[in-house]
């Protein structure tokens, strides 16, 4: 997942001298327009973890294969080289960088505006800059509010549980969205809300110590988002003792290809390509870093796996809310903090 900086006052300075620079970017008027021969990505981890890597991995690369531009991916950097890394990538010849990992923000925006190279950012609207630095924010509790609907209808103990890998907003968002999805259909059943640590993103040892803890207390359908920390989650759900089957409902990516025990029953998936395609379509126009853009359910963004274990009659359910939410029938809450996710689950 897209990692904070730690530390309110690095966030608050951040967040100053992003203003500042956006103020500066706009008062030189013009936009400015380029073509886009090479685009380039950066993660800070490898892009084989059936997550939030692997699915900007995969967008970006296709993006640049619908523009006929090249494509260009330097992976598993963590978060020390990152300004090394950023500023290769601008002084070989990329037009479109895109760093992902909102830990990267800072950094980005600041080669951005060096190298007069567009860049995409995560999440802070602030680093908005005409022509060079844009950002990406999701709906994701969207999609969570129906897996949440999911759950309640698969669950036969009445208990689900919701794992979150980090103290992370988006994991937030998506936790309340889905606590709101099961008590739209279930007032009654337990919620089980539990973290691995802090900054537990990458922590599979970890993700499935809580995972079996929540096991423990009877859950059979579990929400977990994690990034590495899947891989544990996976695991304490393959291995739950004879007799308690239990399904998993990942977040990002899918994991079906490697799901050999059967328990992957559902991911609320995050799909950047057409964000991408949209952002080099405004690079082209004059366009870029006037606007933000969003992934939800309404542009495909965000969306519910649908797998061959998730009945007919549940699916039909599940569309019919998705019909709702697109219409504003339904309001789904976006959570951003803990406190608000557990009155979401009371």
């Amino acid at each position: 997942m897209h990692k904070r900086l730690p530390g309110a006052k690095v966030v608050a300075a951040i967040a100053v001298l992003a203003l500042v620079g956006a103020g500066t970017a706009y008062a030189t008027g013009a936009l400015r327009t380029a073509d886009v021969k090479k685009v380039a990505f950066a993660s800070p981890a490898k892009q084989s973890d059936y997550g939030w890597n692997q699915q900007g991995y995969r967008a970006a690369k296709a993006a640049a294969a619908a523009s006929g531009a090249q494509f260009q991916a330097v992976t598993n950097i963590g978060y020390d080289k990152t300004d090394v890394v950023l500023r290769q990538l601008a002084q070989g010849g990329a037009n479109f960088i895109v760093a992902h990992a909102s830990g990267y923000d800072t950094v980005a925006t600041r080669i951005a505006r060096q190298y007069k190279v567009p860049v995409m950012t995560y999440d802070v609207p602030t680093n908005l800059t005409k022509g060079l630095v844009s950002y990406i924010t999701t709906s994701s509790q969207q999609g969570s509010y129906l897996a949440g609907i999911l759950a309640a209808r698969m669950t036969k103990t009445h208990k689900v549980g919701i794992i979150i890998s980090a103290s992370d907003s988006n994991w937030y968002k998506m936790s309340g969205g889905f606590a709101a999805g099961v008590r739209s259909v279930d007032k009654s059943s337990k919620i089980f809300f539990a973290t691995v640590s802090p900054t537990g993103y990458d922590d599979a040892a970890g993700g499935k110590r809580v995972a079996n803890s929540v096991i423990a207390q009877g859950a059979d359908v579990i929400f977990a988002m994690g990034d590495n920390a899947s891989f544990g989650y996976l695991q304490a759900i393959e291995t739950a003792k004879p007799g308690h089957k239990v399904w998993f409902i990942g977040d990002i990516g899918n994991m079906t290809p490697i799901d050999k025990n059967h328990v992957f029953l559902s991911s609320v998936l995050w799909n950047f390509t057409d964000t991408f395609k949209a952002a080099i379509r405004d690079i082209k126009a004059g366009r870029y870093g006037t606007h933000g853009y969003d992934l939800n359910l309404k542009n495909g963004g965000i969306s519910l796996l649908k797998t061959r274990y998730i009945p007919a009659k549940t699916w039909a359910e599940i569309t019919r809310a998705r019909a709702k939410i697109l219409s504003g029938a339904v309001k789904v809450p976006a959570a951003s903090k803990a406190g608000e996710v557990n009155k979401l689950i009371k």
